[in-house]
C-alpha cells in the first residue's frame, strides 16, 4: 500500500496515510515520462531549509504540491532509517523565492534554513 500523496510505502492492512491522511493505494503510477522530460536539465537546486520534523515535511508536500512547485526532498528515502540527518528541502534556483512565500503563511519547526522563509 502507498500514499498517492507522499509516496510513503505501508504494510498491507492500513487503509489511509498517517502524514497527509490521504486513502492508500495499491500502487503508484509510474512517472516515467516525468524522468525523461528531466534528463536535460540542469537547474541549479538550493536548500531551502532543514528539519528533523515529520509535520514539517508533510506541511511542506501540502503547501509546494498545492502551488505546483517541484521540490526535492533529500534524505527523504532514509529519515525512516535513521533520524540522524535532516531532510533537506532543495529547489530550482529560479523558485527560490516563490518557495519561500508559500512557506511563509505555514508553521514549521525547521531546524536550519539556507534563508527563513518568513524573512523578506
Amino acid at each position: 500500500m502507498f500514499c498517492p500523496q507522499c509516496k510513503t510505502e505501508y504494510r498491507p492492512g492500513f487503509t489511509r496515510c498517517a502524514d497527509c491522511g490521504s486513502e492508500l493505494v495499491d500502487s503508484l503510477p509510474e512517472e516515467a515520462e516525468e524522468v525523461e522530460e528531466r534528463e536535460g536539465d540542469n537547474a541549479k537546486l538550493v536548500p531551502i531549509l532543514e528539519t528533523f520534523d515529520r509535520s514539517d515535511i508533510s506541511s511542506i508536500r501540502m503547501v509546494l504540491d498545492a502551488e505546483g512547485i517541484e521540490y526535492f526532498l533529500q534524505g527523504e528515502a532514509l529519515w525512516g532509517f535513521r533520524h540522524v540527518d535532516p531532510v533537506v528541502l532543495l529547489v530550482r534556483e529560479e523558485d527560490a523565492a516563490r518557495v519561500r512565500e508559500a512557506l511563509k503563511g505555514i508553521k514549521l519547526n525547521y531546524s536550519s534554513s539556507a534563508f527563513n522563509p518568513r524573512r523578506k
